[in-house]
């Protein structure tokens, strides 16, 4: 990540990071005051450093955004949108200059509760769960699995290309889980952030969507799978190490999903009525509204009308010459020469000896 980091300067002008221990003092500063703005941020981070010249405001920028990704491997820079994130529905939500580092972040990873994954019915929990995992993506829908850095990015599905974003950093979330295990449960966003870590529900739930989800290492497909995207692909070896003790409470085998709840919902529901894909199912799915189906019904009824009609046409004509047969019968034709010889004699106009030839 810090390879990205290339300043656009002139000659005389000093960068805002030379080295990795400066970029490590910002690091620290944005953990222990994560309530400041990001212009407050900037000016004690990189504006009042001894020895140091002021660097250009596009540089801090640039600077800061690679602080963030570091800490929560979050891209917060509008800069790097692409045309493709918001095709893919990834809305990225800059970190701007008058929002706290703690707001931020909360935006960014807002608590919800989806019923779906949250309600009490655990054996529709356990099927929804069941259906949705990447086994079962991959031969129902087609999907790739594609890794990604980028923790928004987790379970976003590209439904133009069919690519599923998983992130895949999991050695990252373990170290986060180390932070606040024993922690109490209900900590701030500003505490959690001050302990260098990220909310321990959130990590939770990616880590245990990715091992117990999408690929459940109990399953010997699903880890088949893992094990093929692990050394084929850029995914993170560290997928297919399963830890419990060491970053675990004890009451957390079992997880609920506040975060990536509608993520896994809208999978789910993809699997249930998956999206025409082709010209001709795309045709049919833009006419199957309830106009265009009693459009259908309708032409259906008509033909079986005109076809009725033809049926009873044919039954008619067949009775009719059932009928003639039965007024008007026809006699049994001769079948022998001596017969027909019979009936030529009759009708000549002479009598022929008996004795004649």
């Amino acid at each position: 990540m810090t390879a990205s980091y290339e300043p656009d300067l002139v000659p005389g002008e000093q960068p805002a990071l030379s080295t990795h221990e400066e970029l490590y003092e910002v690091i620290k500063l944005l953990i222990s005051e994560p309530d400041v703005t990001r212009d407050q941020f900037a000016v004690k981070a990189l504006d009042n450093r001894i020895g140091r010249k002021p660097a250009k405001p596009a540089d801090k920028e640039t600077a800061i955004d690679l602080a963030v990704k570091l800490v929560t491997t979050v891209n917060c820079s509008v800069k790097y949108q692409g045309l493709g994130l918001l095709e893919h529905g990834v809305l990225q939500i800059p970190w701007r200059s008058d929002v706290t580092f703690s707001d931020f972040m909360q935006a960014i990873f807002p608590l919800t509760d989806h019923p779906s994954f949250n309600d009490n019915d655990l054996k529709f929990q356990k099927e929804m769960k069941t259906a949705i995992t990447a086994k079962n993506l991959k031969k129902r829908l087609g999907l790739r699995f594609q890794a990604t850095d980028d923790l928004r990015r987790h379970l976003t599905l590209d439904r133009k290309h069919w690519v599923l974003d998983i992130y895949h950093n999991t050695a990252f979330l373990k170290e986060h889980l180390r932070l606040t295990k024993d922690k109490t449960s209900n900590m701030s966003m500003s505490e959690t952030l001050k302990l260098g870590a990220l909310p321990r529900q959130l990590m939770l739930e990616c880590l245990d969507s990715v091992q117990k989800i999408l690929f459940p290492l109990t399953d010997r497909k699903s880890k088949h799978l893992l094990l093929k995207l692990t050394s084929s692909s850029s995914f993170d070896p560290d997928c297919l190490r399963f830890e419990s003790s060491t970053i675990r409470n004890r009451e957390e085998t079992e997880v609920t999903y506040h975060y990536f709840g509608g993520h896994l919902a809208d999978l789910y529901a993809e699997i249930e009525n998956p999206t025409p894909r082709g010209w001709f199912y795309e045709w049919l799915e833009r006419r199957s509204g309830a106009r265009y189906v009693m459009l259908a019904t309708l032409i259906g009824v008509i033909f079986a009308v005109l076809l009725g009609m033809a049926g009873l046409a044919v039954n008619a004509f067949q009775a009719w010459v059932a009928y003639q047969q039965w007024q008007h019968p026809v006699g049994s034709s001769f079948s022998t020469d001596e017969h027909r010889q019979a009936e030529w004699f009759r009708e000549l106009p002479f009598t022929i000896d008996r004795e004649g030839s």
